[in-house]
């Protein structure tokens, strides 16, 4: 008595814990689709920058053409100018094919056709993500997939210990048997037959079968709970890990909202405007043009980044964030 509902509830565990793989490998595609998805975004912005970017320097070229035409300029001016503007239009085409890369395997992910119009994603927008360390970690004991998994084994595992532990007591089987016979010859009536029987095996070896079973499951326990605090203590640090980059990324996004892109701006109008009155170079302009040019992209670099590294966070702890 109590095997068959033991043997019931560890083939349930064991049935949930295979069903967690799927769990697991959808948070792994999501994660993936994320990914590909924030670096399609990034070329795109950092097509549009680099496209304003090389209208500017077209600009700035003729100016510098118009300078030199009049005697005011040096050919140096005009040369470095183009080169900036080569420089950009093959930082086009290599952005392009990078698109083109990407798209592909964003198709390839959400099995959809090669071509499939992925179209134009929506510009990203930081917001910043409150959260606390111990927090995810507290959730991820809950929601990460692997480390469920691995808890429901020790829960399939403790029921076949207590499984192996019955195996010390005899079972029982009990037998109903109805026999139905002909009549005599001389037409007498015969009566049918009744039969029972109740049979009983007794565990006599139990020492080198059932004792060594009840310790084989022991030790199969203690082998996951060891796992488990191992792949735990793996993934806090992933947790731990990935917080940190998000962290650090967060100040670097704010350092270069309200610092650095707004003091290259000023320093590049301030540039400008002196050298309309030729009193700093075209080279100190073009300097100033393309630093401008070089925050615009690793702010959108670092955005990219920062949701990357959600999305990595998302699939350590094991759920979608809402913000």
């Amino acid at each position: 008595p109590g095997k068959r509902p033991l043997m019931r509830e560890m083939a349930e565990k064991e049935a949930e814990a295979a069903s967690t793989d799927i769990e697991d490998k959808t948070n792994r595609i999501l994660k993936e689709v994320k990914t590909v998805y924030f670096e399609i975004s990034h070329v795109y912005r950092a097509r549009e920058v680099t496209q304003r970017n090389k209208q500017i320097f077209e600009t700035l070229a003729k100016i510098a053409e118009t300078r030199y035409a009049t005697g005011e300029g040096i050919q140096q001016d005009v040369l470095k100018a183009h080169v900036q503007i080569s420089q950009m239009a093959d930082e086009l085409i290599m952005l392009n094919q990078k698109g083109v890369a990407l798209e592909a395997k964003l198709c390839s992910l959400l099995n959809r056709p090669q071509g499939w119009p992925t179209g134009e994603p929506e510009e990203l927008i930081y917001g910043r993500f409150t959260f606390t360390l111990g927090a995810l970690q507290t959730t991820a004991l809950d929601s990460n997939p692997t480390l469920k998994a691995m808890k429901t084994m020790i829960e399939a595992k403790e029921k076949a210990h207590g499984l192996a532990k019955l195996e010390y007591y005899p079972d029982f089987r009990v037998r109903f048997a109805y026999g139905q016979r002909d009549d005599y010859p001389d037409g007498r009536e015969r009566m049918n037959m009744l039969t029972g029987m109740v049979e009983m095996n007794i565990p006599i070896f139990f020492e080198s079968k059932q004792s060594r079973k009840v310790a084989e499951t022991l030790a199969e326990i203690q082998t996951f709970q060891a796992q488990y605090g191992a792949m735990k203590n793996e993934i806090f640090y992933m947790i731990a890990s990935m917080a940190s980059m998000v962290q650090r990324t967060e100040r670097q996004l704010e350092l270069y909202k309200t610092g650095i892109i707004p003091q290259a701006s000023i320093q590049l109008k301030s540039a400008l405007s002196a050298y309309t009155v030729n009193k700093v170079d075209f080279m100190t302009l073009l300097d100033s043009q393309m630093t401008l040019y070089r925050y615009e992209l690793e702010y959108h670099q670092a955005l990219t980044e920062y949701e990357k590294n959600l999305a990595s966070l998302e699939a350590a702890v094991g759920k979608r964030f809402l913000r």
